[in-house]
């Protein structure tokens, strides 16, 4: 019989890509061997959607990323989900530099959903780094809150699929914007 400790870390960091990342950092406290796995997940997922528990909750949850997400070692970042939806929501300048972190992990797939539960939340452009980002293949926005600079997003040099729900005004402003390189979906 085999035991979980036994399994080597690149075997633990598979079987914990498939779990939140909230989850996967509490694992951090099972041992010596589990204490730093986490910092080596190429997926990551921060979401609070499904935990609205009043406005607390979301300032603590912001509170975590902006602890835990600086100190991810993985040279890569297969894909980044971030996702809010609440009253009160991450001030604009915190999404900018976690999206910024990930750009500098050469992130490949990026997934931001931004919804508030009334209309006068804060916009949240994306950091300029975005669109000059050379790994970037795949990115979502959901949200009416999310600021995109249409034209520069085309210059995205790899980007292959931008995909953006309850964006209204962005998808206004992409119907316009030529291009056939870009399947938008």
């Amino acid at each position: 019989m085999v035991r979980i400790s036994d399994l080597s870390n690149e075997l633990l960091i598979k079987i914990l890509t498939s779990l939140p990342t909230k989850v996967v950092v509490s694992t951090s406290i099972l041992s010596k061997q589990w204490q730093f796995l986490w910092m080596w997940l190429p997926k990551l997922e921060f979401d609070d959607y499904l935990i609205i528990n009043g406005p607390d909750s979301t300032l603590r949850f912001r509170d975590f990323i902006n602890k835990n997400l600086p100190l991810h070692k993985s040279p890569v970042i297969e894909s980044l989900l971030l996702r809010f939806c609440h009253r009160r929501l991450p001030q604009p300048e915190n999404i900018k530099l976690w999206v910024g972190i990930a750009v500098s992990r050469f992130v490949r797939e990026l997934s931001i959903g931004y919804f508030c539960l009334h209309d006068d939340g804060p916009d949240a452009p994306l950091p300029s780094s975005l669109y000059t980002c050379s790994s970037l293949t795949t990115l979502k926005l959901e949200g009416t809150q999310i600021v995109l600079d249409v034209p520069r997003v085309f210059l995205s040099p790899f980007l292959e699929d931008l995909a953006t729900s309850t964006c209204d005004i962005l998808k206004r402003r992409l119907s316009w914007a030529a291009s056939t390189a870009l399947p938008c979906s």
